[in-house]
């Protein structure tokens, strides 16, 4: 099997049902400036500390249970494996070697998006005590609600559909381990991306059976956030 094995950062997978909705204008459905505000904040402290590595910060921009909790802390660590990883490549190769990476076959590496504007993509729809934020390739948007004034994302909407979220937090750890165990060190010799490409790839398949592969590369592949 080989499996596409894509994460790139946090992914939000609530499933949005909008029940007993009649017909409205387009000036019905737009966001007033004021309702927009806060869980537009929460969404600009979301991609801040996720990009700057600040995991207390990132976490408390969630809600929800134990396991569920576990699971956004895995998305941040895979992430942040990611970053480190492709900043490892950059020192060790240069630039333009980040490039020949990706081009291989086999595993990609995908990076949760670092710059600031790109939450601008992001379109926020405030619906009285909720909020959904809609990113540009995410299957279903992140849910949001005012907990007693402060505005929160409920961790619950990371679960993919078909997994527990315990399970899910598993693959990710492993996928974060992965990266870190096989990023390069300055002074290696030629980097060669079609070696690296399957050392990834056979490396992440040596820490999921053969039995859970197809539901790892199916939870790693849904946190693609570009």
């Amino acid at each position: 099997m080989r499996a596409p094995l894509r994460p790139a950062v946090a992914a939000a997978l609530a499933a949005l049902v909008l029940a007993g909705c009649g017909p409205a204008s387009d000036a019905d459905r737009r966001p007033s400036a004021a309702a927009d505000a806060a869980p537009r904040a929460l969404v600009g402290t979301w991609h801040r500390s996720l990009v700057g590595g600040e995991k207390e910060r990132y976490l408390a921009c969630f809600a929800g249970s134990k396991d569920d909790l576990v699971l956004v802390l895995a998305v941040f660590e895979a992430v942040q494996a990611a970053y480190a990883f492709h900043d490892a490549v950059v020192a060790a190769y240069g630039p333009e070697a980040w490039q020949v990476f990706q081009s291989g076959k086999g595993t990609r590496v995908d990076l949760f998006p670092r710059d600031p504007a790109w939450t601008r993509t992001i379109t926020v729809v405030p619906m009285g005590r909720s909020a959904f934020g809609y990113l540009p390739r995410s299957r279903v948007p992140l849910h949001m609600t005012d907990e007693g004034g402060r505005w929160r994302i409920l961790a619950a909407g990371m679960v993919p559909p078909g997994l527990e979220a315990k399970r899910a937090a598993e693959y990710l750890f492993r996928w974060a381990a992965t990266l870190r165990r096989l990023a390069p060190k300055p002074g290696q010799e030629k980097f060669s991306a079609e070696k690296a490409t399957r050392e990834v790839t056979d490396e992440f398949r040596a820490r999921v059976s053969a039995e859970d592969q197809p539901a790892a590369a199916a939870a790693v592949e849904a946190f693609m956030l570009q």
